[in-house]
């Protein structure tokens, strides 16, 4: 038997352990706790403009009940219910009297006042919600917590049965079948949605004690960085949300914010973002997050209905740059360099290389230079267009028909979308129409691509994309864009419509440079500075404007205006926000090609030239003579590169025939093909299959200088790698 001494010691040993862990474990809630209140009042940039918000809140707050009594707590419509605001209210006054520097730390009056609002939320019968979940799933819980959070460091600790009934309301909708999905594990939460309920649960979990709370908020917080077929990071490391939506922007940085934080509050501790996970983030945000911002400026094409809210292109992500570099010190240079560009204390160019790229898995490309970003959105039938609900994004029907995001400064965007002509967005060809939809919620009902063939084909610095518009609101063209350093050469046939509007190809639709434009056409090159509507009929050889060259080789029926456009931000969103009342007044240019009603057979060609600084510049350019429209049928089109000795090639339709005095090409499947001559006298080929629907791709190929006619079979990449680039070496 052992002796009852030796008992006790074990007891005590045993004892001393676990109150060792307890006493752990309340050190890493703390931990959390406090880099959560550090983070919300480093946020604070102006402490007086705080203060003056707290004096507006009290203002409307009944300081005997805890209402406020311009706001309805049963209110509970799907978009922007009157209660919302109380959250904020509530969590600025927390913050206010936690923080130092701030009139009202340490308050009286705040400190009642803030236990009346919390009591009189969280007793209210029934308990305030939404029918949109999102308000009870994220923005409540989430809301109230870091007002508890607050009150942890506050001068005096909130009232304890308000706490507890706070956390309470906190913690509620936490069941796997909620409604109000307050549970990351919940059957409907992925990607971005989860990450954020996760990192709630990170608060929860701190806030009650609960170390299971916690790691499964870091656990679930974490869990969406891999590669899926669903929602979130894709196989090509693009961003999809609701299943089928281009989505790098919103819910991607969203993802991205929510992660960053999480990994910021756990850092050093057992829960921290590392390894693999960690690699994985890095790779995806460097590329498909900070690889499409320019400075601080986002491309349009990535933010799905976000395109509708105020100042939704313009980013400031530095914090979380600062966050990253101690987060995942592998990254460090290049998140400094990323924070540099944004800040302005780099230029747009600084450390940026060439870098070109298809993302098959939500029909989007990237061609990216130091002096320039473009991006490309030609949606094909297996995804969804630019995606419309919650009142946002009203005219965003034609949203990804080959839309042509291009900037050299970044900003050349900046709050124009309530100004555009949104049936001629950049690099569409469209009808003069456009259907409007208001009510529908996100994520149902949007119109997909109409046709497979959308896609395009890369080797990392140079690429193309082609896309059919088949039969789309009774149009229909074919249209693809080549892709090297100096110029974007763009080609369109098979242009068709019965619908008795006009059809026009955008070449752009941008915010007016104070330098005015300049136009050539013939011998005469005339400056212009705005009120300006000209149509010219094959007389125009190039425009220049805002450092950017549009060239006509085969001229064409081109429409240039230049107009002052007033217009508020209801048109294009009826969210409810006051913000929406803003109105903008800006002058835009619009260049179009136009096509006329019912076009039977329309084409196109015109080249993109970013960074030409002037119209002498642009003459010497043209010397160049840089590249050769080789082809622009509806079954192929192709663009050869004699600076690069690269061919470029769209087959439509198997067997159709390319042929030059130095190559010889047919494909026997759709596809899109480059050919370039290296150096050393061997020839690479690189391939796709833009439709997806193809396992073999068989290349017949002959090339002056080489003796035979050459038959390569290429395996095409089959499900969640359909459509990627394939190469080989030709000797």
């Amino acid at each position: 038997m052992m002796k009852p001494i030796f008992l006790a010691f074990l007891f005590t040993l045993a004892a001393s352990f676990f109150n060792n862990v307890e006493a752990q474990s309340d050190v890493v809630f703390h931990t959390i706790l406090q880099r959560v209140h550090q983070e919300q009042i480093d946020e604070v940039q102006d402490v007086k403009q705080l203060d003056q918000q707290v004096k507006d809140n009290l203002s409307d707050l009944n300081l005997e009940t805890g209402k406020y009594e311009s706001l309805d707590y049963t209110d509970h419509k799907r978009i922007n219910p009157s209660w919302v605001p109380v959250l904020e209210k509530i969590r600025t006054m927390t913050l206010a009297y936690s923080h130092v520097k701030s009139g009202y730390y340490g308050d009286k009056k705040v400190w009642e006042a803030i236990n009346k609002s919390l009591k009189y939320f969280t007793s209210h019968k029934p308990l305030p919600y939404c029918d949109n979940w999102y308000q009870q799933g994220i923005t409540r819980p989430q809301s109230l917590a870091l007002s508890l959070i607050n009150m942890k460091f506050a001068a005096l600790p909130l009232d304890s049965l308000v706490a507890k009934k706070t956390l309470a309301v906190i913690c509620k909708d936490t069941a796997i079948t909620s409604n109000g999905r307050n549970n990351p594990m919940h059957k409907f939460n992925f990607g971005a949605n989860k990450t954020q309920i996760a990192m709630g649960w990170i608060f929860m979990g701190a806030l009650s004690g609960n170390e299971k709370m916690v790691e499964l908020g870091a656990k679930e917080a974490y869990l969406p960085i891999q590669c899926t077929t669903g929602e979130g990071i894709q196989y090509d490391l693009s961003y999809d949300m609701h299943y089928g939506y281009l989505y790098n922007g919103g819910y991607g940085t969203e993802f991205m914010t929510c992660v960053t934080k999480s990994a910021a509050y756990t850092l050093g501790t057992k829960y921290a973002l590392q390894g693999e996970k960690l690699d994985l983030f890095r790779k995806f945000i460097l590329e498909s997050i900070f690889g499409v911002i320019r400075g601080q400026w986002m491309d349009w094409n990535v933010l799905g209905r976000g395109i509708s809210r105020i100042g939704a292109t313009q980013k400031d992500y530095s914090s979380y740059l600062e966050r990253l570099e101690k987060i995942d010190p592998q990254g460090k240079e290049q998140y400094s360099n990323i924070r540099k560009r944004m800040k302005g204390e780099k230029p747009a160019s600084f450390n940026l290389k060439p870098f070109h790229k298809h993302y098959w898995n939500t029909d989007y490309t990237v061609h990216s230079r130091p002096s320039y970003f473009m991006s490309i959105h030609a949606v094909s039938n297996r995804k969804y267009s630019q995606e419309i609900g919650n009142l946002e994004n009203m005219k965003g029907f034609w949203g990804s028909e080959g839309t042509l995001n291009l900037q050299l400064k970044g900003n050349e965007y900046h709050n124009i979308f309530p100004l555009w002509n949104w049936a001629k967005l950049p690099g569409t060809t469209l009808p003069d129409t456009l259907p409007i939809i208001k009510d529908k919620a996100p994520g149902v009902g949007d119109r997909r691509g109409t046709h497979s063939f959308s896609g395009g084909v890369s080797d990392g610095r140079y690429g193309v994309t082609a896309y059919i518009m088949n039969n789309d609101l009774q149009t229909s063209a074919k249209k693809s864009w080549f892709m090297f350093d100096d110029e974007i050469v763009c080609l369109g046939a098979g242009i068709t419509s019965t619908l008795p509007n006009r059809v026009s190809t955008t070449l752009n639709q941008a915010i007016l440079s104070e330098n005015g434009l300049t136009l050539s056409t013939g011998s005469r090159v005339v400056p212009y500075k705005k009120d300006l509507h000209l149509t010219f009929n094959d007389q125009v050889d190039w425009v220049l404007h805002d450092h950017v060259g549009y060239l006509f080789p085969q001229k064409g029926k081109v429409y240039l205006s230049a107009e002052k456009r007033v217009s508020d931000w209801s048109e294009i969103s009826m969210g409810g926000e006051e913000a929406n009342k803003k109105i903008e007044d800006k002058s835009v240019f619009q260049l179009t090609l136009q096509h006329g009603i019912r076009p039977g057979n329309g084409k196109y060609v015109y080249i993109l030239l970013p960074g030409i600084e002037s119209p002498t510049a642009m003459k010497q350019y043209l010397k160049k003579k840089n590249v050769i429209i080789k082809s622009n049928t509806e079954n192929l089109q192709a663009v050869y590169h004699r600076g690069l000795k690269l061919w470029q090639m769209v087959f439509y339709v198997d067997g159709a025939q390319f042929d030059d005095e130095q190559v010889k090409i047919s494909t026997d499947v759709p596809a899109v093909l480059m050919l370039r001559k290296s150096q050393t006298g061997k020839y690479q080929l690189h391939a796709a299959d833009p439709s997806h629907l193809h396992k073999t791709l068989n290349v017949k190929i002959k090339i002056k200088g080489l003796a035979d006619t050459k038959m390569i079979t290429l395996v095409l990449p089959q499900k969640e790698y359909a459509g990627q680039t394939v190469s080989t070496i030709i000797n």
